[in-house]
């Protein structure tokens, strides 16, 4: 009770604490505003004094229209110190008392080898890890339900020993949305160049790392691959195939030749996390065979993902927003956004006194994960489906330049190229201005640098372009072509587009 007083008490503070402070430049400012209208209302006729209220009138609107935007920042601001507390008082709430007389066993098998704890330098690292990850066994452990069983699934299929799942609780708690400072992200913690290397696509829109079903597979090749690059020199050892997912199979095989050492507890890390995750990893495997015994009690699991759930294929060939084929599948776009954490949210430019957010997905082919038992609009799901297929921009057709921008980054944002921008807009240089509307892409299969032309010997830039109608400078831009000192290379087979 007194903790929820607390929270109270802070929350009216800060909202009217805050709110005066807000209000009180503004007012001043309305005052010092007023003076000359007196003074205009003795010495004009009435026209002038007309028009100078309608100006110090509309001054007003625009300082209180700030002041309104300043709110709704507070207002943000209150929530997320809302969701802090409520998130402290959690914790708070679920803390269960441990059996102090739980003995940590002699050994233990993980990964298919023993961790002999007995041994005191083995023991002493191993028990200063297990009493830390206890304090966060009330989250990952109810976690554990919605994503073990598909783990399991995925390391039979890849012959990866089951233990390697609590490697993803070492890795981040099982939240898909974790991310560390160093750029890693999702529960399986993947760098973006490791992630685009597996085929995960990460952009404004989507980020792949966050889909437990493709990150949960990458993770499996990706061990996969780094034991067998260690079998072959010699170290036939998950746990160190489960340190490279930390340090990268390179960086273990060195350390392998370096000490010539070929098992896990022979090696010496430089870098003690690398070693950390896996004997965290151990740890929390050993709370979860010791569950009852630690707590006293088992832990309520939250239920299978694929349990209330299922993937559904969708294809696009431009950026759409997804809102209406939510709804047409029988659900809404914020239940498709809480059951794939990978769809980002495109955050468009303020308007007005609210943030307009769109849920936009770019080209390319995706399984959604959609609630089950819900009423599918099927022939509305049918007339979206064929609306994907256009052959367009979709959402994005236009942008409009902010400060900062450049033809390359705008260009690079929309997948388009910088010619192509040029040309749909009539523009002469790479000059643009903040509040400029740059039409993106041309319509349907008619749009310019979609037409191709295959060199043939003989040919040149220069000749290719009169044929076709257009500059060297547009081919050369279209296709990435060179041009050093006027001498721009081509070879025969090569397909050209203009």
């Amino acid at each position: 009770m007194k903790k929820i007083l607390l929270i109270s008490s802070l929350l009216i503070l800060v909202l009217f604490g805050c709110s005066a402070n807000k209000m009180e430049e503004p007012v001043n400012s309305y005052q010092a505003d007023k003076r000359p209208i007196e003074k205009i209302e003795e010495n004009s006729n009435d026209s002038v004094v007309e028009d100078t209220i309608k100006d110090s009138s509309e001054f007003l609107i625009t300082i209180k229209n700030s002041e309104i935007d300043s709110l709704y920042w507070l207002i943000e601001d209150l929530r997320f110190t809302i969701d802090s507390l409520e998130t402290a008082l959690d914790i708070s709430n679920s803390r269960v008392a441990v059996n102090n007389d739980f003995q940590i066993p002699d050994s233990m098998v993980f990964a298919g080898r023993v961790f002999d704890l007995t041994n005191e330098r083995v023991l002493d690292k191993f028990e200063t890890i297990f009493y830390q990850e206890l304090k966060n066994a009330h989250k990952f452990i109810p976690r554990s339900g919605k994503y073990f069983s598909y783990f399991d699934s995925v390391f039979t299929q890849y012959n990866i020993p089951l233990d390697v799942k609590y490697l993803a609780i070492a890795e981040s708690q099982l939240n898909p949305m974790a991310g560390s400072r160093v750029g890693a992200v999702g529960i399986w913690q993947f760098m973006p160049k490791t992630a685009k290397g597996y085929k995960m696509r990460i952009n404004s829109f989507v980020d792949e790392r966050r889909d437990v079903f493709k990150s949960t597979v990458s993770a499996a090749k990706y061990l996969q691959n780094s034991y067998n690059y260690l079998a072959a020199r010699g170290a036939q050892d998950w746990l160190l195939a489960m340190s490279a997912y930390n340090a990268g199979p390179g960086s273990i095989a060195k350390v392998i030749k370096n000490q010539e050492a070929y098992n896990f507890f022979e090696l010496l890390m430089r870098v003690d996390e690398t070693h950390k995750y896996v004997w965290r990893a151990a740890a929390i495997k050993l709370i979860f065979e010791n569950e009852e015994a630690i707590f006293g009690k088992t832990f309520e699991r939250q239920d299978p993902l694929l349990s209330y759930a299922h993937n559904t294929g969708i294809y696009l060939k431009g950026h759409y927003k997804i809102d209406d084929w939510a709804k047409a599948q029988g659900t809404s776009i914020g239940r498709i956004l809480e059951l794939n954490p990978w769809i980002n949210i495109y955050k468009q430019s303020r308007k007005k006194y609210s943030a307009i957010n769109n849920v936009v997905l770019p080209p390319g082919d995706y399984q959604i994960l959609v609630p089950n038992g819900n009423g599918v609009d099927h022939e509305k799901l049918i007339a979206l489906e064929k609306q994907f297929l256009q052959a367009n921009a979709g959402f994005f057709t236009h942008h409009t330049v902010k400060k900062g921008d450049s033809l390359w980054k705008i260009a690079t944002k929309y997948k388009t190229k910088v010619a192509t921008i040029k040309s749909l807009n009539n523009l002469k240089s790479n000059t643009i201005y903040p509040g400029q509307k740059l039409k993106l892409y041309g319509s349907g299969s008619t749009k310019q640098g979609s037409r191709s032309y295959i060199v043939k010997k003989g040919d040149t830039v220069g000749g290719i372009a009169g044929r076709l109608g257009v500059t060297s400078k547009w081919i050369i831009a279209n296709n990435g072509l060179k041009n050093n000192n006027g001498i721009v290379i081509i070879r025969p087979g090569q397909k050209l587009y203009y």
